[in-house]
């Protein structure tokens, strides 16, 4: 505990808490202190940092919207991802080629979709090649057909969540408390009381939650509720096959699935929608039998080659919200807002949503 508190038996006490140390919570707390370098953070979570679905988040980046907020939203933190690069050195991204199979007649949404303005081509010869190289057997019918982007991003979100955590915690008066589980928040004498499960306590000036799936467990349960809030099951396969030099990304996109190389594991990330809703992070979950004739149909219908690789997977839990829109907004005050919804998306949207949070605190417009 903070020695500013040790021996006064009154609950430690900081400027700003961040409750959720995934990517969203360790980027709002980061911000805090580049803002702020005085201002004292303590970052908080129910079990140990960065877990939940940005520990099992592929890191793929396509910044693309079905609406224009969407769009918006997908720009701003590319944007953002390169001013964290050019601060940290790094931000644990690199590039990848990525190609599309989509239906001829929803060429034109696609276009629509790309966040830079950017259009899709088809692919050239040489590119097609590498396709039919890197998998095997693809295929598709006249109605579908193949195209290019430029290249988008393949991140490491744990890695990048230990690095903010990191710059935060590297300050003397900033704190990790891992096993408080908020339960209760109380204002008293101008300030946020959180109480933890077990009776710990702490006081803020302000309080940011990204509890991610654990939205609907807590104290901002029902303000999530209200904005629609739901938990889904997010399933990724993969194909134990190395990914050949060079290897682009397959994006499925009228099935809502994508085939990434996956490089420091040496194999293919095969992600899948999920068909499970109102499945929360503490209960058991695993891939199951209807998850895997999903992962078995696409790949029979479009790369039968990677049928024999199909082998286990990672399995999570993310908050979803209507339209696929985050919900960044105050919770019973102003000193108290909530950055939920990533819906599958919260790492490539993270760092708007972290500023967009910390904007509303601290009484700046939201960009």
């Amino acid at each position: 505990m903070s020695e500013r508190t040790a021996g006064t038996g009154e609950a430690p006490h900081y400027d700003l808490a961040v409750v959720g140390t995934g990517v969203v919570g360790a980027l709002a707390a980061y911000y805090a202190v580049r803002r702020d370098p005085g201002r004292r953070v303590a970052v908080i979570t129910h079990a140990g940092r960065g877990t939940g679905a940005t520990r099992l988040s592929a890191g793929f980046d396509t910044p693309t919207g079905h609406s224009p907020a969407q769009r918006a939203l997908a720009a701003r933190s590319t944007a953002l991802f390169d001013e964290l690069a050019a601060g940290l050195g790094d931000a644990g991204r690199a590039p990848v080629d990525v190609r599309w199979l989509v239906a001829r007649e929803n060429t034109a949404v696609l276009d629509a979709t790309m966040a830079d303005g950017g259009r899709t081509r088809p692919v050239t010869r040489e590119q097609r090649a590498l396709l039919d190289r890197t998998f095997p057997g693809l295929a598709h019918d006249d109605d579908h057909v193949l195209l290019a982007t430029a290249s988008m991003t393949a991140g490491q979100p744990q890695w990048l969540t230990d690095r903010l955590l990191d710059e935060v915690l590297g300050r003397p008066d900033n704190t990790l408390l891992e096993g408080f589980r908020v339960t209760q928040v109380r204002r008293t004498g101008g300030r946020v009381e959180l109480v933890a499960c077990d009776g710990s306590r702490i006081t803020a000036a302000k309080v940011i939650f990204v509890p991610g799936p654990w939205v609907l467990d807590g104290p901002v349960a029902a303000a999530a509720r209200e904005r629609g809030a739901r938990v889904k099951k997010v399933v990724a396969f993969h194909i134990m096959t190395p990914p050949p030099p060079g290897a682009p990304a397959l994006v499925l996109e009228d099935a809502d699935a994508f085939l990434l190389p996956h490089r420091p594991g040496g194999l293919w990330i095969f992600s899948i929608t999920s068909p499970d809703w109102d499945r929360g992070p503490d209960e058991p979950l695993a891939i199951d039998a209807r998850d895997r004739e999903l992962a078995r149909a696409l790949l029979a219908r479009h790369v039968p080659g990677f049928l024999p690789h199909l082998f286990g997977g990672r399995v999570f839990s993310d908050c979803f919200t209507p339209g696929h829109l985050p919900v960044v907004d105050t919770v019973g005050g102003d000193d108290v807002v909530m950055a939920i919804g990533g819906s599958g998306s919260g790492y490539r949207l993270a760092p708007a949503m972290a500023e967009d949070a910390l904007n509303l605190l601290d009484g700046r417009a939201r960009t």
